[in-house]
Parts: structure tokens; sequence; C-alpha cells
């Protein structure tokens, strides 16, 4: 037995141009003929055909609504055997239940149709085998009020009720010559087409908002840059009235970047400049950051709270759990997930009265999170590259490319500014005799062990690196050689008074210079501090010594 949709598109092909939509969008259109007969209470015959799947309480609720409405409500669906019905429907007096073995074999998309004296019309709509549209299976669909479509549609339904129960076909042969159009209502159906036209209208903004976030997360690899694009396009897409994305560290509970966007306030009723966008970013919270964030920040806080992102709701209240709107703010809110791990939560929040999440809404939502996940997981990718290329593998500081490419920055940036930036170059005293008495494996740990004594007694700002062998640089902008003679002695200190495990008392000869007091350039700034270096060693090592400035006939010593 062929589909309803076949029978249609073959007999009357020439009246039809299927539209190529997802489920939710059938689904929706589905509806609004429901919603013909229930809001101008149309005592109509009505037919229609789907899989008894969905949130049992609200499908029984609609189906109930929408009987009580009708004259009479066919509904073909599938039997107990089928994997996806998770209810049954409750007949009265005005349902009947067709239960078909087959159904699904037969049709693969729901189906209505609605008629009564003053109106008529239908909707069915067939899956695309192979296609999807994002995540979903594409539908083809056809809807007309035609009424001759429509006869064709009631012998074909009236074959199936015969074949189904025989006994019902003199009662079905009554509802509808009861319910024959004897004059077309234009205003139902320009009601009807009016819902599509912005239904459609509403799916291409989305469409193309979901293109506009596709578009920049996908031209950048910075994280924050990722986020602050997403939740702006979101908010204003959905007219919230706040957004707020939150990430977490990879494998922990510590934030690591947080996005929030506000819906502008209405400079009517309050009188706030129109131009200004009250929107705030608060990212790069991992690396100790804070920036000042306005009352959206709070969406934010509440996302990130007890890292409730476990538990975020893929269809949360108001977003399709029930028809009856609510009156009270309401909060959409999915999971960020990667490879089936929770790496952060979208959480959008609305306070228009009796606002429902549509089911486009939620699927651009589930979208957008989508496409945040590859994007974040490729960003991260990016920053681990780069951190590698940065970076010395044993000691996690600096390597000598990027100690190069800072001191160069850092000098241009002193001349710019009229200050002072000095270097600091450490060398550990007697590290191959640590490695012929220990072993190497203790040699790293010293090296380690240094690096993180190192990183501990310096400034954020400062930038520590491995020059190469047991030699460690600091460069410290804005400092003077004073200021860097009292920062190296103390480095010194800390290192001889912290013995090294299994190795003991290590110690370093460290020299230091400035610029551009002492050194003109920064080659002549290492030169010096590696000259100092060598002077600290041949005074006895374990200590600092510093050159003073560079003169044509020597080196002077402090």
């Amino acid at each position: 037995m062929h589909s309803l949709y076949y029978v249609l598109t073959d007999q009357h092909r020439e009246e039809f141009a299927p539209v190529r939509c997802n489920e939710q969008t059938v689904s929706r259109l589905v509806r609004y003929f429901e919603d013909v007969v229930t809001e101008n209470k149309l005592s109509a015959l009505v037919i229609e055909g789907r899989c008894l799947s969905g949130e049992p309480a609200r499908q029984k609720k609609r189906l109930a609504t929408l009987a009580a409405a009708s004259r009479r409500v066919y509904l073909f669906s599938c039997d107990s055997e089928c994997s996806g019905r998770v209810w049954q429907p409750e007949e009265g007096l005005r349902l009947t239940a067709l239960e078909e073995r087959d159904y699904h074999a037969i049709e693969t998309g729901p189906f209505i149709l609605v008629m009564e004296p003053r109106f008529c019309g239908l909707l069915t709509s067939c899956v695309v085998p192979g296609e999807m549209i994002g995540l979903t299976p594409a539908y083809d669909m056809v809807w007309t009020f035609d009424p001759n479509v429509v006869f064709t549609a009631i012998e074909y339904l009236m074959a199936r009720v015969s074949v189904q129960t025989p006994q019902e076909r003199e009662r079905f042969e009554t509802l509808v010559n009861a319910c024959t159009p004897r004059s077309s209502s234009l205003r139902l159906a320009l009601t009807f087409t009016t819902k599509v036209t912005m239904l459609m209208q509403r799916q291409n903004e989305l469409e193309m908002a979901t293109n506009r976030i596709s578009s920049a997360i996908s031209s950048t690899l910075e994280i924050g840059l990722i986020l602050q694009s997403a939740v702006e396009e979101v908010g204003r897409a959905l007219r919230a009235r706040s957004a707020a994305i939150v990430l977490w560290q990879e494998g922990t509970n510590t934030l690591e970047g947080m996005s929030v966007y506000e819906r502008p306030e209405d400079p009517q009723r309050d009188g706030n400049d129109p131009g200004t966008h009250p929107k705030t970013v608060v990212a790069g919270a991992a690396n100790g950051q804070k920036k000042e964030a306005n009352s959206a920040q709070e969406v934010a806080k509440r996302s990130n709270g007890e890292r409730v992102s476990e538990t975020f709701r893929a269809n949360p209240p108001g977003a399709g759990d029930s028809d009856e709107p609510l009156a009270t703010p309401c909060a959409l809110e999915v999971p960020i997930t990667y490879r089936n791990t929770v790496i952060g939560g979208l959480r959008i929040e609305d306070d228009t009265a009796f606002r429902n999440w549509e089911d486009e809404e939620v699927l651009m939502v589930n979208t957008v999170s989508d496409q945040l996940s590859v994007a974040i997981s490729h960003a991260r990718l990016f920053r681990h590259v780069q951190t590698q290329a940065m970076t010395d593998a044993l000691t996690g500081l600096f390597n000598h490319g990027c100690f190069q490419d800072r001191l160069d920055r850092e000098t241009k940036l002193a001349d710019r500014n009229n200050q002072q930036v000095s270097l600091i170059l450490l060398d550990l005293d007697h590290l191959k005799r640590i490695n012929d008495s220990h072993g190497h494996r203790s040699g790293d740990v010293t090296l380690c062990h240094v690096a993180a004594i190192m990183k501990g007694t310096v400034r954020d700002t400062d930038i520590c690196a491995r020059y190469g062998g047991e030699e460690f640089v600091i460069i410290l902008p804005q400092c003077d050689r004073e200021d860097a003679m009292e920062v190296a002695d103390r480095l010194r200190q800390s290192i001889a008074s912290t013995p090294v495990h299994k190795v003991g008392q290590v110690t370093a000869s460290i020299g230091v210079a400035t610029y551009p007091t002492g050194a003109k350039s920064k080659e002549e700034l290492v030169e010096m501090a590696d000259r100092a270096m060598y002077l600290a060693k041949a005074a006895g090592r374990n200590r600092v010594r510093t050159l003073a400035h560079r003169s044509y006939s020597g080196i002077d010593v402090r």
C-alpha cells in the first residue's frame, strides 16, 4: 500500500511543489492545522496519522483538546510493537484510534486532514531517503485547501479505514457527507497561510543567524572571540533578555572562559543611550584575569554554580514539555559536549510573558552547541601546538626562540615608553657533577626544581625562559639595575636554601644587565648578562654580578 503523500503527489503532481524541511517544521504545521480546529471551534472531521512518540502527557492533552473541538478524530498510528511508541491514546466519544502493524512501512511522515462545511485542507509528508537537514532526517511536505485533492485523500483513507475496521466504514461515510465543504472560508485558509509564512520567515532568520555564528567561530582560533561571537548572535537571534556561555578547563571544574550577552534596554523606557549595548565578555579566567561584568553575569554564575552543566536539560520547561505558556521568566539550557564529555554550557533567559521556546529555537541552540564544541576543540588544539612551539618540554618555561622574540618586543617597548628593562642570566653550578653522580634523571629534576623556584620568585609580568642546557634567563620589564639585583639575589638565596630531592643543595651563578642604561641593544644586553654570570662563577659561584656599562676600553664590574 502506498502512502498518502505518494497517492496525492502521483495523482495531482502538477498541483504540488513539495517543500523540503525538517521534522520540527512538519510537526509545527500539523499543529497549525489542529489550531484551525481548536481556535475556531470547528465541528470538523479530523484524520491524522503519526507515530505515538513524544512526551506522553503533552501528547495526550493535545489529542484530547483536538477531539473535544472536533466532530470526530480518526488517528492512524503504529501498534504496540513500534519501538518509538511511548504512549497510548485514550479513545472517547469523538476519537477512533486505528493501529496498523505496518504503519511505518506505509507512512514515513505525519499527515493531517481537516474537513467541515466551511473549510477543508490537508498536509502530508514523507522522509527523503538518505538526506539530512543538520542532524535530523529531511522531509518533503505538501499542503493544500483544494477540495478536489482533499476528496482524493478521503477516498484513499476510507479504503484504509475499511481494511482496518470494516464496521467503521458506514460511520466514516456519514461523517464525510456531513462535513463535505459547501463553501470556502478564505479567512481560515489565510490564518493558516499567515502562520506558515511567519514560521518560514522565523526559520530563515534563525538559519541565517546559525550561518553567521558558524562563519564567525570558524574564522578565529581565539577561544574568547569564539565565545563572544556565539553568545551575542544567539542572544540577538532569540531576542532573549540575556545569554551566557561558560567553558571549563579540560578535565577540571575550573572556569576557563565565560561570555555574557544582555539585550539593550528600550531607550524610551529608561532613557538609556540607544547606541549603548550592555554586553559583557569575561574570558581568560583560567589565567587569573578578572573583568567587570554587569547583571547578566549572574546568568553565567548560575550555569557555572556547581557544575550544573552535568545536568543541563536538552528540553527545558517551556521548550516543548507543555503547551501551556509560562508567565514567568524561562531559561533554555544545553550542554556543550565534545566526545561525550561536557566541556561547558549555553544558557538563554527571557522575561517575555508567556514565552515558550519553539522547536526551531531549541534546534538552533543545539546546533550552535555542536558547532561550538568543534570550534573550541580546534582552538584548544591550536593553543596546545602553539604552546609546544613556545615552551621548553622539560621545564615548561619559554624556550630560546620565544625568549628572543619577547626580548625584542620588550626592548622596543622600553624605547617607546622611555623605560628600562633588565635581564637575569642564571647558570646552575656543577650540573655535570650532578648528572655524573646521581644520573641524568636527577639532573632533569634539578632543572625543573630551579624552574619552579624562578616562576615563584618573579612577578607575573616577568618572562622566564630556558636559555639552553643549564642556563636560564628572566626578562624584567620596567625594572632598573638595582631592583633587578635584588630579584636576582632573592632568587639565588631561594635556590641555595631549597634542597633537591635525592640531590641536596644546588647553587646558581647569576649575571644581571640592564637596557638601555648599560647595554645599548638587545644583543649587548644578553652579552653583558652572560659575561656578568661568568664573573660570578669566577668569584666562587653562588654569586650575583652585574655590568654597569660597556665602554670602548673594557667592561666595568659592579
